[in-house]
């Protein structure tokens, strides 16, 4: 083993130093060869409901043949994440006109790739992984396409899962690949959540803020192992945020997720339940310090009713697919709602004010879709919630505005492959969001939103004067 391992960093120094090809060539080089199929000028473009398909071949020297199973091809276009692959496919085509041998058992028959590229790319840099060293290929170009052939091939985002379960397919942060474990963080991705983290640290500190950074596991995580079409991989994103020093701050439960059972997700959604969501509180609770027992008993007499929900996958499907799920009929925070501009997604702001609550203080969220859902439950533990929708990126004035007792950034874990931002503006968050509208989308602002006076008592006390554009 030790000769095999001596013989192939040797002969790696070498090919590092000879690969040179064009795309579409074959290329030998100190006895690698590779060749890219897909794109290529030598065969038309492939572009399926996923992206272009980048597809192609590796073979290594006959004395390192039993490395096959640890090559990997690395694509890369973005500086935070990149997509690792192993050789996936068999190609008899391979052995027998490159190699000129039987492909029956041949050592390197699995020396095939094939996987997808977001459609909107039009470079991307590819690298093969041999025994931990990477080999740099040429950068790969993806044809040009008019914008009409690019939106028929709209990824369906969909994924048919077992007992009628449903996914989300690859998005534009991989959803499948993380939950694979062939979309990982760069070392650029690592540090920058780091300095996030201790950024967002040092916030909390600065204001003497209980904290906590909320992260929703995928569905995939939770629900995945019973029904995804697809086997976990190992390792991915969130498993390397959580191996950071600086994760002692995160908080992540899938544990409690996991003990709901079905009654975790949505069957048709990509969202927790309600159920789901309250566990999310108490985790989230516990880690800010507050009594178990009293967040317990805060919620012991809630009660549920069945209902029927299609969700945001389920949309996507035709004909609409439904589910039933279980809904809080007992509770519900819209009535203590004392200010929402309505606006959809990032920019929304929405301050919360429950006089009966469990604590006396103000918990300021700057957090995601996944955070709507636990406003029933917040809404019942502090008496004032502010949610900023930003997916954890924090804007320090409006922290300095509130001066929260506790301070929350949410996201999702599939979006760690988007590093939030430690100073941002919400002003600015809200004038971008307000210049986009649609028409539509400006009737819905106006039958959600609850407009108050800028001098509100409540407000005022919070500091949030500035923000309460009418």
């Amino acid at each position: 083993m030790k000769s095999l391992r001596t013989a192939s960093n040797l002969w790696l120094q070498q090919v590092k130093k000879t690969v040179i090809s064009h795309r579409g060539q074959q290329a030998v080089n100190q006895g690698l060869r590779w060749h890219l199929d897909y794109p290529s000028l030598e065969c038309p473009p492939w572009l399926n409901q996923n992206g272009w398909v980048v597809q192609g071949w590796v073979l290594l020297p006959p004395s390192l043949s039993k490395s096959m199973e640890d090559v990997r091809v690395i694509a890369c276009w973005n500086s935070v994440f990149e997509l690792c692959h192993p050789l996936s496919l068999e190609r008899p085509d391979v052995i027998e006109a490159v190699l000129g041998e039987d492909p029956a058992k041949h050592p390197q028959l699995r020396c095939g790739f094939r996987f997808t590229v977001p459609h909107q790319l039009t470079t991307c840099t590819l690298e093969i992984c041999v025994n931990g060293e990477r080999i740099p290929l040429p950068i790969v170009s993806m044809p040009e396409l008019p914008e009409s052939d690019g939106a028929e091939v709209a990824p369906l985002k969909v994924l048919e899962g077992k007992a009628n379960w449903l996914f989300l397919d690859n998005d534009t942060n991989g959803s499948v690949d993380q939950y694979r474990g062939r979309l990982l963080l760069t070392d650029e991705g690592v540090k920058g959540w780091q300095r996030y983290l201790k950024d967002f640290h040092a916030l909390a500190e600065k204001h003497g803020a209980a904290s906590a950074v909320l992260v929703a596991p995928a569905k995939e995580s939770v629900m995945g192992p019973r029904y995804h079409p697809y086997a976990e991989g190992a390792g991915g994103p969130i498993q390397q945020l959580l191996a950071l020093p600086e994760a002692l701050v995160l908080v992540y439960p899938v544990q409690a997720l996991m003990a709901l059972g079905d009654d975790a997700f949505i069957q048709t959604d990509t969202h927790w339940t309600q159920q789901g969501a309250m566990a999310a509180s108490k985790v989230l609770a516990a880690a800010l310090g507050l009594d178990e027992w009293a967040v317990e008993n805060t919620f012991v007499d809630d009660e549920y009713g069945e209902r029927s929900l299609t969700g945001d996958l389920g949309s996507k499907l035709k004909p609409e697919r439904t589910c039933r799920i279980n809904s809080l009929r007992t509770f519900n925070y819209h009535q203590y709602r004392c200010f929402d501009n309505g606006l959809p997604n990032f920019g929304r702001l929405i301050v919360l004010a429950n006089g009966k609550a469990l604590m006396p203080g103000t918990c300021l969220i700057f957090g995601s879709s996944s955070s709507y859902s636990m406003f029933n439950y917040v809404s019942r533990l502090f008496k004032r919630v502010v949610f900023v929708h930003s997916a954890g990126n924090l804007d320090p004035e409006v922290v300095k505005a509130v001066q929260p007792e506790f301070l929350v950034a949410q996201t999702n874990a599939r979006f760690v492959v988007q590093v939030p931002r430690a100073s941002c503006s919400l002003q600015a968050l809200i004038a971008e969001k307000k210049a986009c509208l649609s028409e539509e989308e400006i009737m819905m602002v106006a039958k959600r939103r609850i407009d108050v006076e800028t001098h509100n008592p409540i407000i005022s006390s919070l500091g949030l004067s500035p923000w309460i554009v009418t």
